[in-house]
């Protein structure tokens, strides 16, 4: 049998105490940043814009918060360049859905453009949007919305007339193929 003496056992029970007394504070620090983050996201979500010094910028999910509202605010070079920016500290659900909303950007952009018939600036928009969305699904490769924008993506390159701008009956059928552009085959159709 192994018998510690008194100052042994006092030692050991003292740095036991040390050891949770420091996991204590490292949790309730960590619950606080949480917390803070928290508000700032549902600050953000209320729809008011916030100056971004009052924000803690270096959490990936406050950037993010704040590139959404940004693009719901139409502010589409700021929502992008934050969105960018947030792609260093983000792991890789989040960089997952970083790149989907950047495609739904460009892709808001490029539906714009082309209902202005500035085809060129659209089709280059349209190819920014297929970009992003084939980086989201490289990294997951299940995730549905990112593969129906990048079908409409490419639906949208591929409608849209090349040179001169002509309006006819048959630009505006083009859309109601029964056949997707997406390769591969075509799963639920008859």
């Amino acid at each position: 049998m192994i018998y510690l003496n008194r100052n042994k056992l006092i030692y050991l029970i003292s740095l036991l105490a040390v050891l949770v007394i420091c996991g204590l504070v490292f949790s309730i620090y960590t619950l606080q940043q949480h917390q803070q983050i928290n508000q700032q996201i549902a600050m953000l979500n209320q729809g008011e814009m916030i100056d971004a010094e009052k924000l803690n910028m270096q959490s990936a999910e406050v950037r993010i918060a704040y590139a959404h509202l940004q693009r719901k605010l139409n502010l589409f070079d700021e929502a992008v360049e934050t969105y960018s920016g947030t792609e260093r500290l983000a792991d890789k659900p989040q960089l997952v859905h970083i790149h989907y909303n950047l495609g739904n950007l460009y892709l808001t952009q490029a539906i714009d453009l082309a209902e202005n018939l500035s085809v060129d600036r659209a089709v280059a928009m349209a190819d920014v949007a297929k970009d992003f969305y084939r980086s989201a699904l490289k990294n997951q490769p299940s995730f549905w919305e990112a593969k129906y924008n990048l079908e409409a993506a490419q639906r949208l390159s591929r409608d849209l007339p090349l040179g001169d701008v002509t309006i006819s009956e048959e630009s505006q059928d083009a859309s109601t193929e029964l056949w997707s552009a997406m390769p591969g085959f075509p799963i639920g159709l008859p």
